[in-house]
């Protein structure tokens, strides 16, 4: 049972040795593996030292994107480059320490109904130390938003320590280049009926280094991803808002009908009907827009079909 364990890096110079040498010592215990750095475009030191620590280190392989693609095209080149049994993914600057590599391989190694493993600082038994408060309140409403327009009760659906049997990652056709590609491959992976288990993780706060994340086009993608996996969240809240706004104008209109001071050529009358209407309207967008995302998941079991008939 091979077993390896994938890292972009991106700008990681003063993290690269470190967390090299931490997940090489944890993977020693282990009799087949490897790690893959894969250094998404780097304009530091990071590609250079992780090549002079390959060089003495045979399991290590580092592989190099010309220009900075983002973490999932980082991901996706060490899924492809990859040919362990068990694929562990781990961010570079060990904001999971590398212990964790253990407590991942452990779930799948002892449990063959299990297809991935997700590291979570956010459900019982997990922890978060050192991360800035406004970091992690960003983390844990991103993660509670996105892990509801998902059917499996994850409590952290955004977290790179990740653990996967090489059959879930062969099945999937994976799109994403940014952060967004742990998103697709849950949302993926629960269309295609692949069992998923938490683990509770110990999250902390870099120590060397600046995080490359941007907040602000995270949470954009975030929300959009969200918008798309579960249609009823924007089209579901309008529909019923308006509706109740029409609602409401009806039962002021009807209290001045029976004062008998209603005049039926005021414009409230026609915004009643305009806001129950268009509330309807916006309804059945969503129950549309919803039917086609259960025809996508159902695109998503003949992918996974099809790409394991080949292999």
């Amino acid at each position: 049972m091979k077993i390896s364990v994938i890292i972009p890096m991106y700008n990681e110079e003063d993290n690269v040795l470190r967390t090299l040498v931490e997940v090489n010592s944890i993977m020693k215990d282990y009799e087949d593996y490897e790690i893959l750095v894969v250094d998404d475009g780097s304009k530091d030191e990071t590609i250079r030292l992780a090549k002079e620590f390959s060089l003495t280190n045979p399991y290590v392989h580092v592989h190099r994107q010309s220009v900075n693609m983002g973490m999932g095209r980082a991901l996706r080149t060490g899924f492809e480059k990859s040919d362990g049994n068990i694929i562990i993914t781990i961010d570079a600057d060990l904001s999971y320490n590398a212990s964790h590599i253990n407590l991942l391989t452990f779930e799948l190694l002892n449990d063959e109904t299990i297809d991935i493993v997700v590291g979570s600082p956010y459900m019982e038994g997990g922890e978060v130390k050192n991360v800035p408060f406004f970091r992690l309140f960003i983390s844990k409403v991103a993660n509670k938003f996105v892990g509801y327009s998902m059917s499996e009760n994850l409590s952290t659906v955004t977290s790179v320590l990740r653990a996967y049997r090489r059959e879930v990652l062969d099945s999937m056709e994976l799109e994403s280049n940014g952060t967004n590609i742990n998103l697709e491959i849950l949302s993926k992976a629960i269309a295609t009926r692949y069992k998923i288990k938490e683990i509770p993780a110990l999250l902390e706060g870099r120590q060397l280094g600046k995080s490359k994340l941007k907040f602000r086009s995270k949470t954009i993608s975030h929300v959009l991803f969200s918008l798309y996996e579960k249609p009823m969240i924007l089209f579901g809240v309008m529909g019923l808002f308006l509706c109740l706004i029409g609602i409401v104008s009806g039962i002021y209109l009807f209290y001045e009908y029976t004062l008998g001071t209603l005049d039926p050529t005021r414009p409230l009358m026609l915004f009643m009907v305009l806001m129950i209407i268009s509330g309807i309207q916006i309804l059945i967008f969503g129950f549309v827009a919803t039917q086609i995302s259960l025809l996508k998941r159902e695109i998503y079991i003949v992918q996974k079909e099809n790409k394991l008939s080949k292999k």
